[in-house]
Formats: C-alpha cells, structure tokens, sequence
C-alpha cells in the first residue's frame, strides 16, 4: 500500500465519521495541483456552470442521506442512494464493518433503519454500502447515477454535496453544496477544492450532469485540501461491497494507490489568474470599500453605505477600535486618506457597527441590488479591499438561518455557576468564571441571585429567559443577598471568555471569526476569505449586490447577511456615540484572575499585532491558536486587571517543530519584562507547557500584557494557545524581637541598638 495514504486515513484526519466526534488533523494532508492547462473561463462560461451546478444541487440533493449511528459512540455523516431500492453508498469508514444498525433520514425529514453492508478503509479507497431496511415494498426512492470509467479528469468542476456539521444548525434540512475543481486524480483517490469538513463523510462528489464521481473521504487543514474516492474505484469494489465478500484486499488493493502531494495552484478554484478573469464584475465595488486599520495593521474591511457612512463587523471592530482609522481612496481627489472611523451605533444581531468616516460617499455600483431569488447553486464572488475578486463560492441552501438559540457561543455571557436555593430563594453561586461579567462586576461565590431587574429568578429556564434575547453590551440590574446584606449590582452582559469557549464543530485549523453565528437568515458560501478580510460586499455573476460578508463561519462557509437585511438595519439604528462606544467595549475581554490566583491569558482574548499573525482552529481539543508568526512586529495583547501586586510564576503553552523553535520571545504587562525563547515540540500541532520564568506585577488595574517575538524567525514563531500566571506565595515577614536599650554605666548616651537574640 501507498505509506503516505494509509497514514493520512489512519491518523485521524477524517471528515468526522460523527459530525461531533473529531480527530486531530495534521498539516500534510496531500493534494496535486497539476501543471496543464488552467481553464480561464469567461462570464459566459461561468453563467453557464451556475445554470448547470442549480439544476444538478436540485437532481442530487434528494438522493443525498444523513447517515446516523446512536448509542455511546454515536456518530454522524453522509450517504448518498445510489439504487432506488434503498442502497446507500458512504465512506467505508462511516460504517466501519458490516452488520452495524444505523439510521438513514432522508432529506425530506423521513427516517428509516438501516444496515451496513461491505466496508473497505484501506490504502486509497473509502467506501462502504448501507441498505434500508424498512422501505415499502412499492417505494421507490431517488438515486443517484454513477459516472462512466475514465470520465473524469484534472480540472473539470464538480459539486459536493453533505451534511457537514459546521455549516449551520439546520442538520434535517436540505445537504449543503459546494464547489470546486477535480486537481487530481490519482489511484484510487480524487482530490479536489470543494471544501469538506466534519459530517460530510460518505458525502457524494458529483459533477455538473449531476453523476457520481466520488465518495468523500477526508480533509486537511486548508479549504483546498480534500480527499474522496473516486469513480473508478467505486466501479471496481462496488459488486464486492454488495456481495460483503471482501475476501483478501492486499493484493487487488495495490494498484490503487496515489501520491497526491503536489501544491501548486494551477487549474484550480483558487488560481489567481482564474479569479483576475472575475475582476470586471467586482472592480465597480472599489469605492465602496475602506481599510479599518490601526497603525499599519488591518483590522477588517468595511463596506460605504451613504454619504460619511460605512459599516464593518462590530466584534472584529472593538478590538481595535480606540484609534482605528478608515483608509480609502478620496472620491473627490483620488488619492489615498485616513480618516478617523467614529462608530454611531450597533447593529447587536448583525454584529454590525455604523462607522462615520468623513469624506466617504457610496458609488453607484452599491445601488445596483439583485432582484432574482438566490438558490442552493448561484454563483456569488467575495471583493478585497482593491475591488477585486478574492474568492468565489456557491450558496449552499436555498434558505439557510444562524438563530439565536444555536449560537451558544456568541450570545452574552454572565460567567457563573449556580445551584437552587430556599432561604433566601434564588439562585446561589458557586463559580464565578474568570474573565467574565460575573468577575467584572464583582458577583462572588456563595452570593445569592434573588432578581434580574427586578424579576426573580429561581432556576436555569428563569435565568435563560432574563438573557435570552438579550445583546452583547445590553445592562442588567442583579440583586443579590451577601451574607444576609441586599447589593444591587449593574452588570454589563460581556462576550464568552476564551477558556469557556467550545468552539464550532469543524476537523482542520481554519481560523472562525469570534462572532459566527445568531444572525438570522443567511446565505452560507464556500468562498475562502480569512477571518479578517471580511465586512466587503458580495456580488453575483452580473454584478448586482447580493450583501455583505460577516463571518468567517468554518472551512467550509462563509456567512453573508442578505443586502436587503442590511438596508433594514439602517433603517433601524440611531446614532448614540456614548451607546455605541460603550457597547464596542464589552467585545472585549477584560482578563482576571481566577479564584486559584492564576490568570489565563486565552489565544481567543488575545488581539493581534501586526500583518503575518492568523487566528486558527489548531490547539489541543480544537482550540483557537495564533500562527503564522513570521515578522518581529507580530504581537498578541491582552487587557488585564489585577486587583493586589505580587510575582507570578508564568507558562507558555506553544507547539513548534524543531526546525523553527528558537526563537527569543518577550512578556512586557506593565513596566515589567520577562524574557523567554520558544521551545520545540514534537511538531506543529503537538502542544506542550513551557516555563517562561517569573515577573513581577507591583501595579493594579487595567493594564495591558503583550507577548512578542524579539527578533524574525526562520519560518514561524509558534502556533500559541494560552499564557498561564500563577500567583507565588508572598515571601515570609522578617519577624525581629523587640529592642532593647542598653546604656554604658554612667553615661547617658545610648549604646549601639542590638536586636535581642542576635549576634
């Protein structure tokens, strides 16, 4: 068998045989991109691909299954029916060996037992079948049709379709679709750049006639990186999956091996020259986008919406709000100017801030909005700050919703534990969350939670419904009993902390923004555009405005608010600077310490420094990281307060291979420095704790800490996932006896003063 493959299927770098329970993924996940021809399209050519990519989503949608299996170990993924009487092909690692009792539902809602048949998860081919059982004798269900042997090749297009766990909560509606090209083919694998992620295992990968070219198999950490197997192997081992008599796999299985390990660009998705031919459909946007910068780093972009008007993402805005700028180009002269961005208002929901920024004013481009219903399939292209096309993607579902209720995550935290109590009744306390409202505010353990504004509160439903609806910066006046004392105390609702944060479900290390969901009606794209170049406009194949990108929500989507929602935003907001201001700030994560006296320095809380540094999914447990550190400028701060002065004891918690460790790394929090270097670990996702020695904090209150490299590294500083200060106990009090004075015979002048009981 091919090492490479049989490594990458067996170290865990599935596309979730759950949509939940995720392996680590590693950073070599292979893909070829090959040298030939690039297939530049014109917009002709591209119309045409949408037209096609509708109708085959619209075919191949129905035939697409969600595929279950309860109990302890219960997992989720997807099927696709490949014969009207109720036989599914999947991943053979979904099913994992036959004889498995599953649950097949359908697209429509309709659920159905089933069985799992032949399964083969060896060298380059991931297949297995699953047979409904309990299907009408007079049922026939759709299917899906298999692509001819030798009817792909590198370049063309195709379509996957799945339920990947990431993309919405919507998990019995319709399968999500995306796009991409075929990059290789090679054994019994196909790669291709229509991204996968966790859940869309056994997933099919159609093309535009809507046949069967392959069977999602696993992904790697970028969107590009993706992994099925393809037609020719499923024609191959299909009659031997249906018969489950696998006999002996080494030998047939030989001549099925690849080695998709090449990187290039060309022919694909994302190739630069590709994207340039979608440049005249964008470049009419260019005056409608400004730089939101801070110093030379770019914070987001926003997107000009009248006259000394402009919005950006509100959460991504707050980090670096105090002296943020606007840099544009002036319509009155052309140059390049900065310009103070003064926020006015928030949109809570949207996670929209109205900026003014003088000078601004909306070309007529942004007027020009789409009036044709947007489908699973329409092709819709993300702009850059030049007016360009960045990136490109299809909707995913014909409706699509991020609500409230599913976005744990992203609504306002209070930061307590609690437990029922009768006298006083209420809620007692037993936590308080560091780094939370609770800890800003005050709230301790064993204090008693008797009302929110007025209103008692007596268990978890009551506590829900008090904050349910709220927004992030909205007040809350908390009475509470103290040791029998009534305090009423104003709490400020305040973003979810890093170290309680759990994150979106997803397999590889694609950074998310901090605020990705509960936004109402969406439309999810696969476009690839990073965390913080977003807040642009999205247009369609005509360049009409389609709305406005607002999250970056996994590997596999990018969230886009309806232009027509944002119109009504407007609509709805008055400006109230001191409101506005004030609510940016409770974005932000005021770190303190923690009842144990340490103070967890979170890469979440963290905001970034500099132009190189990325927010990833990469820390132990699928938690966020900060990478890519490759400048000396690059630095991540933090606001802390720290109520009483002392030495902490500090750990760094970093992964970085050998080859890049090295690197002189500096803590400053206050006046104080403490310096360290970056240690090596076994690679770069294999995390480890480091001592970086102690330092001494003699002031209290806000402040902020920063850790920085001291010099440019080789490659990257480290992938960084938290910094921990663990408060030293003070040093002991030099106890000394009292003195006495002693006095030469005769004399009245005193002797030199000797403490008692030492020499």
């Amino acid at each position: 068998m091919a090492g490479l493959s049989r490594r990458f299927l067996r170290a865990a770098l599935l596309v979730a045989v759950a949509g939940w329970t995720l392996g680590k993924a590693s950073h070599a996940v292979p893909t070829a991109i090959p040298e030939g021809p690039t297939h530049l399209l014109d917009e002709t050519d591209l119309a045409d691909i949408e037209k096609k990519a509708i109708r085959a989503i619209d075919r191949v949608a129905e035939s697409t299954v969600l595929v279950t299996f309860r109990g302890r170990a219960g997992s989720s993924a997807s099927g696709v029916i490949i014969d009207s009487k109720g036989l599914v092909l999947t991943a053979g690692h979904v099913g994992d060996q036959p004889g498995r009792r599953g649950v097949i539902t359908l697209p429509d809602g309709r659920e159905f037992r089933g069985r799992t048949l032949g399964q083969i998860f060896e060298g380059d081919v991931d297949l297995g079948l699953i047979q409904i059982q309990n299907l009408a004798d007079d049922e026939l269900l759709p299917a899906v049709e298999l692509a001819p042997k030798n009817g792909i090749q590198d370049g063309d297009w195709v379509l996957t379709l799945g339920y990947a766990a990431a993309i919405s909560e919507m998990r019995q509606s319709q399968p999500a679709a995306r796009i991409g090209r075929i990059v290789a083919v090679d054994g019994g694998e196909i790669a291709v750049d229509s991204p996968f992620d966790a859940g869309d295992s056994g997933g099919p990968i159609i093309d535009l006639d809507g046949r069967l070219v392959g069977i999602v198999s696993r992904c790697g950490h970028e969107s590009w990186q993706n992994i099925g197997t393809g037609v020719d192997a499923i024609h191959e081992f299909l009659p031997r999956l249906e018969s489950q008599d696998l006999g002996d796999l080494d030998t047939d299985l030989e001549d099925w091996n690849g080695n998709t390990g090449r990187r290039s660009a060309r022919a694909t998705k994302r190739d630069p020259r590709f994207l340039a031919t979608l440049d005249p459909l964008t470049s009419p946007t260019k005056q409608g986008i400004v730089e939101l910068r801070n110093d030379d780093r770019l914070v987001t972009f926003g997107t000009v919406v009248g006259e000394n008007r402009v919005i950006a993402k509100a959460s991504l805005f707050a980090r670096q709000s105090r002296n943020a700028m606007a840099v544009f180009t002036s319509p009155a002269t052309g140059r390049t100017v900065a310009k103070a961005a003064k926020p006015l208002a928030i949109d809570a929901e949207l996670d929209l801030v109205l900026l003014e920024v003088p000078g601004v004013s909306m070309p007529a481009s942004l007027k020009k909005i789409r009036v044709d219903p947007v489908e699973s399939g329409t092709l819709l292209i993300v702009t850059d700050d030049d007016g360009d096309a960045a990136a490109f993607g299809i909707v995913a579902r014909d409706v699509d919703s991020l609500t409230n209720e599913n976005a744990i995550e992203d609504r306002p935290f209070i930061g307590i534990a609690y437990e029922a109590t009768r006298r006083p009744s209420g809620l007692r306390i037993t936590k308080v969350v560091p780094s939370s409202s609770a800890a800003r505010a005050g709230l301790a353990v064993n204090d008693v939670l008797l009302t929110i504004d007025g209103r008692p509160v007596q268990d978890r439903r009551g506590l829900s419904a008090e904050i349910g609806n709220a927004a992030i910066g909205d007040r809350r006046t908390l009475a509470l009993d103290r040791d029998g004392d009534r305090l009423d105390i104003e709490l400020e609702l305040g973003i979810r902390p890093g170290g309680s944060t759990r994150g979106l479900p997803g397999n590889t290390s694609t950074g998310v923004s901090r605020v990705s969901g509960g936004f109402g009606d969406v439309f999810l794209i696969d476009a690839d555009v990073p965390a913080h170049a977003i807040g642009s406009p999205v247009v369609d194949l005509k360049g009409d405005l389609v709305g406005w990108t607002v999250a970056r929500r996994s590997r596999t989507s990018l969230v886009v608010v309806p232009w027509s929602r944002v119109l009504e935003s407007l609509d709805r907001l008055e400006p109230d600077e001191d409101d506005a201001s004030r609510r940016l700030c409770a974005y932000r994560v005021l770190v303190t310490e923690g009842n144990d006296g340490s103070i967890g320095l979170e890469a979440d809380d963290a905001f970034p420094v500099g132009d190189e540094i990325r927010r990833e999914k990469l820390g132990p447990e699928g938690g966020t990281t900060w990478g890519f550190w490759t400048d000396a400028d690059d630095a991540l701060a933090w606001t802390i307060r720290v109520d009483q002065p002392g030495r902490f004891q500090v750990t760094l918690e970093q992964a970085c291979p050998r080859r890049d460790s090295g690197t002189p790394i500096r803590l400053t929090i206050g006046d104080h420095e403490l310096d360290g270097r970056v240690e090596s670990t076994e690679g770069s996702s294999d995390f480890a704790e480091f001592s970086l020695g102690e330092i001494e904090i003699d002031k209290i209150g806000e402040m902020t800490a920063v850790l920085k490299p001291l010099a440019s590294p080789r490659n990257s500083v480290m992938n960084f996932a938290r910094l921990r200060l663990d408060r030293l106990p003070a040093p002991p009090t030099l106890r000394t006896a009292p003195l006495e004075i002693q006095k030469e015979p005769g004399s009245s002048r005193d002797s030199d003063l000797q403490p008692r009981g030492q020499p």
